[in-house]
């Protein structure tokens, strides 16, 4: 049975990636056909590998909580040694639980058994990144790292079953979400980078945690009855590290001023 079910995750998430890459791509492509043919130069393309979690009301404090495998590609067009524009497309695994033996408010606990949730989340985000230090300078050979923020918009795509569709069917669901983080990256030679970097997604939806069987409710797990900006806008976090490779050539035909 594990195995069955290890089978249909993988080729879940191999399908989403696919999708989500090809956005990716073309997001890239088509912010680099708007810069000059001269700058073509400046893009970068890899791979992510990490992990990723859940930040939310069943999980309201502890980071790198049930942390589930996160993988996608990146793509970088860079403006100069202090900016950078960066897409990416991920696809992560959150869980999370409740159990009312670790402490509860809820007056019957018997009524209210342990509830859990599991679901694959896509991610597809287009990010500035601001460097502490100049890096990858045209003209000075030793800026081959530095510290960075990044900053930008996402869209979260995922599952949601017998919540709104009274036949219980799984059905898709895209929302806005903030990212950011920061992170560091290392230039390993004219054509490799790598890196390292821990980003946030704020979302504007309350149902990540949503399982269709179960006597709590997520939203307000521990019967406050209270609503807050920081919990019941669901958040998860992606962790990992990173390599790029330089697609072109640097063309320097000029080195007046330095």
């Amino acid at each position: 049975m594990f195995k069955y079910w290890f089978i249909q995750l993988g080729r879940l998430m191999a399908i989403s990636l696919g999708k989500l890459m090809y956005l990716a791509t073309l997001l890239v492509f088509v912010i680099g056909c708007f810069g000059s043919v001269s700058a073509q130069d400046r893009l970068e393309f890899g791979g992510f590998l990490g992990t990723s979690y859940y930040f939310g009301d069943l999980n309201p404090a502890v980071q790198f909580k049930d942390p589930g495998l996160a993988f996608g590609g990146i793509g970088r067009y860079v403006f100069n040694d202090r900016v950078a524009f960066k897409a990416m497309a991920v696809m992560g695994k959150i869980s999370g639980s409740y159990d009312p033996s670790e402490g509860s408010y809820l007056e019957d606990v018997t009524m209210n058994p342990g509830y859990s949730f599991s679901r694959n989340v896509g991610d597809i985000s287009g990010q500035f990144e601001l460097n502490f230090l100049s890096y990858d300078h045209r003209f000075i050979s030793n800026t081959v790292f530095t510290p960075y923020l990044s900053f930008g918009l996402a869209t979260s795509i995922y599952s949601v079953s017998g919540r709104d569709n009274q036949n219980g069917d799984a059905k898709p669901v895209f929302v806005l979400s903030l990212p950011f983080g920061f992170g560091a990256k290392y230039k390993l030679n004219k054509w490799m980078r790598v890196g390292a970097e821990w980003t946030f997604r704020k979302t504007f939806a309350d149902d990540l945690d949503y399982a269709s069987v179960g006597y709590v409710d997520p939203a307000d797990p521990y019967g406050y009855n209270v609503s807050t900006m920081t919990h019941n806008n669901d958040w998860y976090s992606f962790a990992g590290v990173y390599l790029t490779i330089n697609m072109f050539k640097r063309k320097d035909t000029c080195s007046s001023g330095y």
